[in-house]
């Protein structure tokens, strides 16, 4: 026996919202439920898969307790220019949380939430 593939879901309001959201920003839909109005979504970057899920259906069919609100995970992109990064997530319709800054002399770290609320901590690594 051997775990693969590992997978973060967030909890989201509207899947199809929130995969036009995480596409702006690079990932890549590798899975739609078949429903009128999906209740899973999976995207995928760089070997990493998010998924987004609604909710309701998570609660119902597998008897799990979403949380849906305040900082119940964080989402971290590592990129070669946080400041553009900061930009380019806000533009997609990211709420800015903290602007780009020096953390630990190595790095520069930003932080945005995305539709849902989830916290997004954008990462450089500098000299």
């Amino acid at each position: 026996m051997e775990f693969f593939e590992p997978q973060v879901i967030l909890f989201v309001e509207d899947c199809e919202r929130a995969a036009a959201f995480y596409a702006r920003l690079g990932f890549a839909e590798t899975f739609r439920s078949a429903d009128d109005a999906p209740v899973k979504v999976e995207m995928a970057l760089g070997g990493f898969t998010l998924g987004l899920a609604h909710p309701g259906p998570a609660a119902q069919s597998h008897g799990l307790e979403p949380v849906t609100e305040g900082d119940r995970v964080c989402l971290t992109l590592w990129t070669d220019d946080v400041e553009s990064a900061f930009d380019r997530v806000v533009e997609a319709g990211g709420q800015a949380r903290r602007e780009p800054h020096p953390f630990r002399e190595v790095l520069r770290v930003a932080f945005v939430n995305d539709l849902d609320g989830h916290p997004i901590q954008l990462v450089e690594r500098v000299g």
